[in-house]
């Protein structure tokens, strides 16, 4: 300002201005949610528009620009409190040009004055009483006031605005601009800064450190997730798991803080998502936790943008309310410094969204600040998540803030105001700190670049360096001796239009091989089918089902999970233990209709028969174990079924595979022809019932067959290529698949199972999304016993897969030996 008025009445006024607005007219106040940026832009104001009086200079009026319409009233209330020099006005209803004076302060939002929406063009547009706003900040210039303008929480500005933008560059055209944020990115101020023409923003920054010595914020923010195991995690409600454990923490401060002989009632943050009924589901929780939504103490109140709660800047002082629920509305620069606990339901790994999350419970509040011996608990706020994938915003918005260091803007300028002989005052840029004795017009122009010349060199160099061609002279190589190779192809010379013929040429024609008779396989293997004729398969499934073993699990209503804890400034662990996490009903429904449509891979099963059936079944075990009074409802009996079927859905899978296999019968399939023929020749095979390595095995099948014949030890007795779809093929049925035709059928000497027969599967892929691996890795033969499943490690050694019943995935087991085919 003092620059500014040096020059005020000079010919060059505007020329000059706006050196001196883009060397030391701006500046951005850059700290951690809590330690006072509102302050810190609320003393500045107010010092500047004090210098009309102390120093005259010009008269200041200032536009204070609030994220949300939500903090307005907040940051009028802090204004009114802290800054008695300073006077508010609401730009809506009070814009009466007579009545500015120094110190006055317009409190809005870019969305009121900025934005094509109805209050922007009622506060744009002048009436019978009141100028626009562009005509105010017109009059007040002409009556030698300077426009300064604050924007709170500037990370938010211009972003995708680019109303606000033209009504801050060419209506408000500040002379002052203070920029306050706790998370700014280098890359949104450059460009802030160069859309403005600030070619010196001053940056005042202060370290978290320096905020916690102060007792302006707590000392670090602890992060509670959860971990379950992967076989319930998708049935826990993490949401009510997180609000207990919140809760619980709550009260725990609540009652140290109490405890301490001091006054403060802690205010609980609960952050819901945007599905329907949030609020209230999240209401009627904390009513079962002891809260109200009535009364004169423990009260709950909501402020989402779709019902906002009018009194919402009281609430902070309201100390009969513990619990305030929001969405996203509250979550950036929301003043409650007595929060301490903050339980969020929305997944969000947004690092500046984080930045402001944690910003909600670091601040330490005023009565706190001037206690001596704290306890330790009450330094750390407390943040719950339902969902941890949204710890990685936090820690990273921890880490941001970690890097923030204390750091005072220079005071060196740039620019001077200087007078040489007779003439008035001028603007200079310095150089190194120099001025010069050049008039304005006087510096040296800067050396200029001939553009076709650049373009052209440029050109060729991109292109020399892409294409040595464009040098050497010589043709980019060719693909097509590497394609012809890999396709098993050669290329002639292009003559008459060049000739492409195989590399090689084997014999063509009609082989034939006798099948052997001298290794003691059968004439004919025997197929698996479903026989359900006159067979009730519900009541088989249902007596098969074993409820003794799983009645506790209809009375849970919880499991154990782990609880861990994280402290994000540091990055270190603090806390694991193991809590009692809720079940979600919602989840145990779902997941129990899935377990029972799985049930039906048979095509054969009337489902909601078995349901009724087996919630039959269910009211008599537990009238047999004196529990029934606990399940006095169908809905309590319906209730308890699913979650048997959810937690233990291998159960039913188990009674429904015992009961197929009861009814799977075996019937002798065609006998196996007698000749196999080829139009290529085949490689021989020791073993192999026609002599030979069949054409059709692919690149895993052929290599285990090689096995197969190579076997030295005298196990392998006989081998057989299992053709698909064939009359004389054994096959099985499976769930919800087409029949299975194992890959092999090989004769093990000594062999007790599957009359001295085992069928072999081989598999590139033991868990895929069709399920298709998983079930033929269970699949049983009625005559030849369960399928061995191999599958070819880095193509290495030949192992054995199995199906894990409790993770419902297939592994690795051992590595294939001739004398576990013996046994198997």
């Amino acid at each position: 300002m003092t620059e500014l008025n040096k020059i005020r009445h000079t010919t060059s006024y505007e020329h000059n201005k706006k050196l001196i607005i883009a060397d030391v007219g701006a500046v951005l106040f850059e700290a951690p949610t809590g330690t006072g940026k509102t302050l810190m832009a609320g003393h500045v104001a107010e010092r500047i528009s004090q210098l009309h009086s102390t120093s005259g200079l010009p008269k200041v009026i200032w536009f204070w620009i609030a994220p949300f319409t939500g903090l307005i009233d907040q940051a009028v209330r802090t204004i009114k409190t802290e800054f008695d020099t300073l006077r508010t006005k609401n730009p809506a209803t009070d814009r009466e040009p007579t009545d500015l004076k120094s110190g006055d302060i317009f409190v809005t939002t870019w969305q009121s004055v900025a934005v094509a929406n109805e209050t922007s063009r009622k506060v744009r547009t002048s009436t019978e009483v009141m100028p626009s706003i562009d005509d105010l900040v017109s009059y007040a210039r002409t009556q030698g006031f300077a426009i300064g303008v604050i924007i709170d929480e500037s990370h938010h500005t211009f972003r995708g605005q680019n109303q606000a933008f033209a009504f801050y560059k060419n209506v408000l055209s500040p002379d002052l601009t203070i920029l306050a944020t706790a998370t700014p990115r280098d890359k949104d101020v450059d460009e802030f800064t160069k859309a403005t023409g600030i070619s010196n923003l001053r940056r005042i920054t202060v370290s978290r450190q320096q905020a916690i010595d102060d007792n302006l914020i707590k000392e670090g923010v602890k992060v509670a997730v959860f971990k379950a195991p992967t076989d319930v995690q998708s049935l826990i409600d993490f949401k009510k798991t997180a609000l207990k454990q919140g809760v619980a923490t709550h009260k725990k401060l609540k009652k140290l803080i109490a405890d301490a002989g001091l006054s403060v009632i802690p205010l609980l943050l609960v952050q819901v998502d945007s599905e329907p009924d949030s609020v209230d589901q999240a209401t009627q929780w904390l009513k079962e936790m002891g809260f109200r939504t009535d009364g004169d103490s423990c009260l709950i109140r909501s402020h989402t943008a779709d019902e906002p709660d009018p009194y919402l800047s009281s609430i902070a002082a309201d100390e009969a309310v513990e619990v305030l629920i929001f969405k996203l509305a509250v979550a950036t620069g929301f003043d409650a410094p007595r929060a301490f606990t903050l339980v969020s339901f929305r997944p969000s790994r947004d690092e500046d969204f984080g930045v402001q999350i944690v910003g909600r419970i670091l601040r330490v509040d005023r009565r706190l600040q001037i206690v001596k011996d704290l306890p330790a608990v009450l330094n750390n706020g407390y943040v719950f998540l339902s969902d941890n994938s949204g710890q990685t915003g936090l820690t990273s918005a921890a880490q941001r803030i970690n890097a923030v260091k204390t750091e005072l803007a220079s005071v060196a300028s740039n620019v001077v105001i200087v007078s040489i002989g007779g003439d008035e005052p001028t603007a200079q840029i310095t150089q190194h700190g120099q001025t010069t004795f050049l008039t304005n017009t006087g510096y040296a122009g800067s050396a200029i670049i001939n553009d076709d010349e650049y373009s052209r060199t440029a050109a060729f160099n991109a292109v020399a360096d892409n294409d040595s061609s464009v040098l050497t002279n010589t043709p980019p190589p060719t693909l097509q001796d590497a394609l012809f190779n890999q396709w098993d192809l050669t290329a002639s010379p292009l003559v008459d239009g060049g000739v492409i013929t195989p590399k090689s040429n084997k014999a063509t024609g009609n082989f034939s091989f006798q099948l052997r008779t001298d290794l003691g396989a059968p004439s004919a293997f025997r197929r698996a089918m479903l026989s359900l004729d006159s067979t009730d398969i519900v009541r088989d499934i249902v007596s098969r089902f074993r409820f003794d073993d799983v009645l506790l699990v209809a009375q849970q209503g919880a499991t154990k999970i782990l609880m861990e804890g994280i402290e994000i400034f540091g990055n270190q662990k603090y806390r694991t233990e193991e809590i009692r996490a809720d079940l979600a009903q919602k989840e145990i429904d779902a997941r129990a209709q899935q377990t029972l449509f799985k049930a039906d891979d048979y095509d054969v099963i009337d489902i909601r028969v078995l349901h009724r059936a087996l919630m039959n079944q269910l009211r008599i075990e537990l009238e047999r174990q004196n529990i029934d009074h606990l399940f006095d409802t169908d809905e309590k009996v319906r209730s308890g079924l699913h979650k048997i079927l959810a937690l233990r859905p291998e159960l039913l899978k188990r009674a429904i595979s015992e009961t197929v296999a009861q009814h799977t019968i075996s019937e002798e399939a065609d006998v196996i022809p007698s000749v196999l023929t080829s139009f290529v020749p085949l490689d021989p095979a020791r073993l192999n019932l026609y002599g030979i390595f069949p054409d059709d095995l692919n690149t895993w099948e052929r290599p285990f067959a090689e096995q197969l014949d190579n076997d030295l030890t005298g196990t392998v007795l006989w081998w057989h290529r299992n053709p698909p779809r064939k009359p004389f093929s054994v096959s099985l049925p499976l769930p919800g698949q087409p029949d299975f035709y194992p890959d092999f059928i090989v004769g093990i000497k000594d062999r007790k199972h599957g009359n001295g027969i085992l069928l072999m599967e081989t598999k590139r892929m033991i868990n895929d999304q069709e399920r298709n691996a998983l079930v033929k890795a269970q699949a049983e033969h009625p005559d030849y016993a369960k399928v061995m499943m191999i599958y070819w490690e880095e193509k290495r050694d030949w192992k054995i897969v199995e199906y894990d019943s409790r993770s419902d995935k297939n592994y690795l087991d051992r590595v294939l030996r001739p004398e576990l085919m013996v046994t198997y």
